[in-house]
């Protein structure tokens, strides 16, 4: 009897990442890139559940126990406002050339996820 094997070839789309002397090679949709604004982006999120299961702190009383600025909290809390699909590619990795750090915490984003996404994707 014949063998009806054949070899077959799959083509994957990965990603390489390089961090420090490592080089590591992902899908792109699967894992999500460590980055300081992924970072950052992860944090608001942690907050902002944290602030939602303590109703009974004031927005002083949380800042004082976790050793923060108000100022600081506020900005941070900004990344929440952020369009999914923005959302989305920070976690994954792109890099949005118009948006920092600090145009989040000073509020320079625009509002409307629609405005923030012709703004930020160009």
């Amino acid at each position: 009897m014949k063998s009806l094997q054949q070899e077959v070839i799959i083509s994957i789309k990965i990603c390489k990442k390089k961090s420090g002397s490592h080089t590591y090679f992902m899908h792109p949709k699967d894992y999500y890139v460590v980055t300081p604004l992924s970072k950052l982006l992860a944090k608001a999120h942690s907050m902002d559940k944290r602030l939602k299961q303590n109703p009974e702190l004031t927005f002083r009383e949380f800042c004082k126990l976790n050793n923060i600025t108000p100022r600081y909290l506020s900005g941070i809390l900004q990344l929440n406002n952020l369009s999914p699909k923005l959302k989305r590619m920070i976690m994954e990795g792109y890099q949005l050339k118009r948006l920092s750090i600090q145009d989040i915490i000073a509020g320079n984003v625009p509002v409307l996820w629609k405005k923030q996404e012709e703004w930020l994707i160009e």
